[in-house]
């Protein structure tokens, strides 16, 4: 028994409940058209910061977060093609983009990889979805992740974007980099 509970206290000791900064965080938007690729970027995204364990090189999600993408934030470049945008999105009825982030879980063949899931919401309408994303230890306490989501127009209902009378790939491919820095 006694050995029992020097093991437990060993393996509690070895996990880290982790304080987390996101110190950057980056959204781009990716729309294929036949006339014209539109990206969009926003940098201005609300992350509730993430409970993260450590143990022996893992990270774990000790409880989801939220991150919101504030619609009037995200821009292209041309004001017109942006309000458009906007109004495809929702607003101004719906001001963000909600993702719930409730899993993260390392990959078995890569220790650089880690499958992300939760939940999508835009324009109030809500999708599971599930991403890979590459973790890197840059420095000692900072992590950057980086990876790709593709979201169908279709999937929640928006309009497909047009130029030209011709209507763009149903899919948006959504680029995501957070720098997340251990306290």
């Amino acid at each position: 028994m006694k050995k029992f509970i020097i093991t437990i206290i060993i393996l509690l000791s070895a996990i880290q409940l982790q304080a987390i900064e996101v110190s950057h965080k980056q959204i781009e938007f990716f729309v294929d058209h036949t006339a014209q690729n539109v990206t969009g970027i926003c940098n201005e995204i609300q992350i509730e910061n993430p409970n993260l364990q450590s143990f022996g090189g893992q990270y774990r999600l000790r409880s989801p977060f939220e991150i919101k993408i504030p619609i009037l934030k995200i821009t292209s470049g041309d004001s017109g093609r942006d309000s458009h945008m906007h109004e495809i999105l929702g607003s101004p009825e719906f001001q963000v983009i909600h993702v719930k982030v409730e899993s993260i879980n390392q990959s078995k063949t890569n220790l650089q990889i880690y499958a992300i899931k939760g939940k999508l919401t835009i324009r109030g309408k809500s999708k599971e979805f599930v991403t890979d994303a590459n973790v890197q230890v840059l420095e000692s306490g900072l992590l950057h992740v980086n990876g790709t989501l593709g979201v169908k127009f279709s999937e929640f209902e928006l309009e497909n974007p047009t130029l030209l009378f011709m209507k763009a790939k149903d899919v948006i491919q959504v680029k995501y980099q957070f720098d997340l820095r251990m306290k």
